[in-house]
């Protein structure tokens, strides 16, 4: 069972969100709830907790700040943002921080349910991880990492920075390892460029943004996953998906083919 807390000074928003949460049949239980940052805070550092959802406007600590705060208590603290969108250009630079996903009010059961189940899969996929670690640890001691191993570990690590823009240089320097053979490692396992792979999982991401959150705009996708402009974007996603955003998201609403 996983322990949540609830941070929002709207006490109808709170027991709308708190009673959604009750009503799934999801291993979190909401431990607390608070009014404002500070409160949540306190609560945070005297009481483990595995899930944070913030609103991104709060009285005396907002969002970002609580979250940034409970992470240096807390490093392995999950949050997921709520706001509206008014506060998307603050929403887009959490994302960027690493938070696990953002709520838009209204926040409904659906758009709840499919960020808490994802986030549930990931708590126990990490535990998982966490669990086999010293044998991984025993076994990569007696052998060199192959080939498909930093294969796999650089796809995850791209996975988990799709908010983000990496290059090449900057991936290299995380996995000690030169650019070139980075390079190489993609051409070998995927048979893509070091590029291309990483637009290719940012399209599909950007796909799943689309179904899950249609309300974003184009240019709202396109900051969120970092790209340097709208049309840029635009012409990426067409490169892949064979249309562009718009479209794409039209044929989403009209249940057609893409």
């Amino acid at each position: 069972m996983y322990t949540a807390i609830i941070a929002e000074d709207s006490k109808p928003i709170l027991r709308n969100i708190e009673a959604l949460m009750q009503s799934m049949e999801l291993p979190v239980r909401i431990a607390a709830t608070a009014s404002n940052g500070l409160d949540a805070l306190e609560y945070i550092k005297a009481n483990p907790v595995d899930i944070l959802l913030t609103d991104i406007r709060m009285p005396k600590l907002d969002g970002l700040a609580l979250i940034g705060q409970c992470r240096q208590v807390n490093p392995a603290l999950k949050a997921v943002l709520i706001s509206g969108y008014s506060d998307f250009e603050y929403t887009r630079k959490a994302l960027n921080l690493q938070v696990f996903d953002y709520l838009l009010k209204p926040v409904e059961r659906q758009q709840l349910a499919e960020v808490m189940q994802r986030l549930v899969a990931h708590l126990q996929e990490q535990e998982g991880s966490r669990k086999g670690l010293p044998e991984v640890l025993a076994a990569s001691e007696q052998r060199p990492k192959s080939s498909e191993e930093l294969f796999r570990q650089l796809e995850q690590y791209l996975q988990q920075h799709l908010y983000s823009q990496l290059s090449i240089t900057e991936v290299a320097l995380q996995f000690h390892v030169s650019p070139s053979y980075v390079s190489r490692i993609f051409k070998r396992h995927s048979q893509r460029t070091f590029v291309h792979y990483y637009m290719q999982l940012k399209i599909t991401e950007a796909c799943r943004l689309i179904a899950a959150k249609p309300e974003l705009k184009v240019k709202e996708l396109s900051e969120l996953l970092a790209f340097a402009d709208q049309h840029y974007f635009s012409k990426v996603f067409k490169e892949y998906m064979g249309v562009s955003p718009s479209e794409y998201k039209e044929g989403q609403r009209s249940g057609g083919l893409v």
